[in-house]
């Protein structure tokens, strides 16, 4: 069965989370997702030069790593990178020497798409800005994922996902209830949410080029995306001039937090959305004093505090199974907050065989997680093994870009192309 995006070529020029996100998800349509990494700088991410000192000592991203060791390797055994590199292929092209550029622009000269997401001028500075692509190949879509637009006075903001979930006002609601906002630590909202975005706006830029034979420029400003997701603050901040609050779990609308159970750190979320939801609550709880609080929901916006208590007494002494069965049996919201380990062992995401199986030649066969989506009438791709750094060197020099067997081992002895970082 063909894929949706069997021979598409995307060149991967993506760091950290929400580009290598976006071109994870073009690659299960069947794109062929090729990185382009450089042998010199770190083109992975922070825990890629992660020491086993650093892990000893500060334990720094210790659960990154397989059995918590980093080495040898580290940029190959980052479990967040592999997590994202499925379905691609890895190549060493050094873009800050001539022949890292000049191999660059002929892989993007015979490819479909560019997905980039580095700070606002690091394409102009390497030489391959968006024009002089799209001069270089008309059918070309060049997507890049300014966190801050690519013009305007913020366009050269500096910074990741907290950063500006913080510029953009996610941050002033996000802590725990009644503290300051960001109580609850570092939010990366922005760079879990660009993926699809971006991933979106790519297959609509492939459909306008089947209707007009040419490509484009895609700016997808990071920032400007996420604060979609928080539309109904800023009207409530026009109309009313009011500031969000920070709620914690809770919801201005719905009777809603987590709750401690009877098991060592393990916890439900219960919601209650209207009258029905109340009284089958009471039904499964019993007699219990607090319950004639909140009959209503003028009563239970009232008396929140008091019914969560009431409802957090009631969890504190039972197991999670019983919590969450007797309350989906009466059709109350209700599940548990699943840790990784407890993700690993559920038995509906095993049902649908949601943790696939990967190897890696430098890590060894472990679970990673599936596709978001599953779709009617197609396939998505999880075909080959995830790569090493360099791994298809060979394809993409010869196979791809016509080098000789003597063109391509010459940047081999000079080690312009390798197979491992070497700073």
């Amino acid at each position: 069965m063909r894929y949706p995006l069997e021979g598409i070529r995307v060149v991967d020029l993506t760091v950290v989370w929400s580009g290598p996100g976006a071109t994870a998800l073009l690659g299960d349509l069947g794109a062929e997702v090729i990185r382009i990494e450089g042998n010199n700088r770190l083109s992975r991410q922070a825990s890629a030069k992660t020491t086993r000192a650093m892990v000893e000592h500060a334990g720094w991203h210790r659960n990154t790593y397989p059995d918590g060791d980093p080495e040898p390797r580290p940029y190959d055994r980052s479990a967040i990178f592999n997590w994202h590199a499925r379905n691609k292929l890895a190549a060493c092209m050094n873009l800050e020497t001539p022949e890292g550029h000049e191999a660059a622009l002929k892989l993007i000269a015979i490819s479909d798409v560019l997905v980039e997401n580095n700070t606002n001028r690091v394409l102009e500075k390497l030489g391959i800005g968006h024009e002089s692509l799209l001069e270089l190949n008309p059918r070309l879509i060049v997507a890049r994922m300014p966190p801050m637009g690519m013009a305007g006075p913020m366009s050269n903001y500096l910074g990741y996902g907290p950063n500006f979930n913080s510029l953009v006002g996610i941050a002033a609601m996000d802590g725990y209830e009644g503290e300051d906002p960001d109580s609850a630590g570092e939010n990366y909202h922005m760079d879990e949410a660009a993926p699809a975005g971006l991933a979106f706006a790519v297959l609509a830029g492939l459909w306008d080029r089947d209707r007009t034979g040419r490509g484009g420029l895609i700016e997808f400003a990071q920032a400007e995306n996420v604060m979609q997701d928080i539309g109904e603050y800023f009207l409530d901040y026009q109309m009313r001039d009011r500031n969000p609050a920070v709620l914690g779990n809770t919801d201005p609308s719905l009777l809603q937090d987590a709750y401690r159970t009877a098991e060592d750190d393990r916890w439900v979320v219960i919601s209650i959305r209207d009258d029905r939801d109340w009284t089958a609550l009471g039904e499964v709880v019993g007699d219990a004093d607090w319950l004639s609080l909140g009959g209503t929901r003028a009563q239970r916006q009232e008396n929140s505090r008091k019914l969560r208590d009431g409802i957090a007494a009631w969890c504190a002494d039972r197991p999670v199974d019983d919590i969450v069965t007797r309350l989906q049996a009466a059709r109350v919201p209700a599940t548990e907050v699943m840790s990784e380990t407890r993700l690993l062992d559920d038995p509906h995401l095993a049902a649908r065989d949601w943790f696939q199986e990967r190897s890696h030649p430098a890590v060894g066969t472990y679970k990673y997680p599936g596709h978001p989506w599953r779709a009617d009438g197609f396939d998505l791709a999880f075909g080959r093994a995830l790569p090493a750094f360099g791994e298809d060197n060979e394809y993409v020099y010869k196979g791809l870009l016509g080098y000789s067997d003597e063109q391509y081992q010459d940047l081999v002895e000079r080690r312009l192309v390798t197979q491992e970082q070497l700073a």
